[in-house]
């Protein structure tokens, strides 16, 4: 049974995620931050339920953190949180979340959303050759980005937003389809998928290709073959 790592300070919040999840998963509860990263690299989870607002370590620190590890940056997080505002949600998915999801819940919803993310990584998982594309080196296995030869640090989404576009060169991305492909179970904006490719081609700047923006339409990463 896959273990599910579940960080929140609210101790009936704990029980209640635990038992609706104890069925399909081997719930591991932590009820801070900081003990939260401790388990996520002992126990190195399938999934991370990540709370936002907790006193000593709030989620988004938390999660910042998890993505800088090596042991921990590989392992999906769903954050929950009773803040819905757009400014947390892009916040949350910009810094390496995998998806955001409001409280209350179905839970129903929550189990479906998690399934659909250890779907995709099965499916990350079958693609594991490195990737080449001029002065870039991208490693499915490892999870590093070389460019020039030295690593650069990129979070789970730029990632994959890296490597949805080499596997694409040459051809022009519709956001709506980036979207569908990325993040189909989670309610994602254009906004934030901007904020993502802005952040990834400032660290990638120095690669001799480029990912461009096609007016209207989408995004294009543009290599001479």
């Amino acid at each position: 049974m896959k273990k599910i790592l579940i960080v929140d300070d609210d101790r009936d919040n704990l029980d209640v995620l635990s038992e609706m999840l104890e069925k399909s998963f081997q719930p591991i509860p932590a009820s801070s931050g900081k003990e939260g990263i401790r388990l996520a690299v002992q126990e190195q989870p399938a999934i991370i339920l990540l709370d936002v607002n907790m006193p000593d370590m709030n989620g988004f620190e938390v999660c910042r953190r998890l993505r800088e590890q090596p042991a921990t940056r590989h392992i999906p997080v769903i954050m929950l949180t009773t803040v819905s505002d757009m400014d947390s949600r892009v916040e949350g998915l910009t810094i390496g979340a995998d998806d955001y999801i409001t409280k209350p819940f179905n839970a129903r919803d929550l189990l479906a959303r998690i399934q659909a993310r250890l779907r995709r990584v099965e499916l990350d998982v079958k693609r594991e050759e490195a990737i080449a594309c001029a002065n870039l080196v991208l490693d499915p296995k490892t999870g590093e980005v070389k460019l020039n030869g030295e690593e650069i640090h990129l979070t789970r989404v730029e990632f994959e937003l890296l490597r949805y576009f080499l596997e694409r060169r040459n051809q022009v991305v519709e956001r709506a389809k980036l979207l569908g492909d990325l993040w189909p179970d989670a309610v994602v904006t254009e906004r934030t998928v901007d904020t993502h490719m802005g952040n990834l081609r400032k660290k990638i700047k120095k690669a001799r290709f480029g990912i461009k923006t096609v007016y209207g339409s989408g995004y294009i990463l543009k290599v001479d073959e």
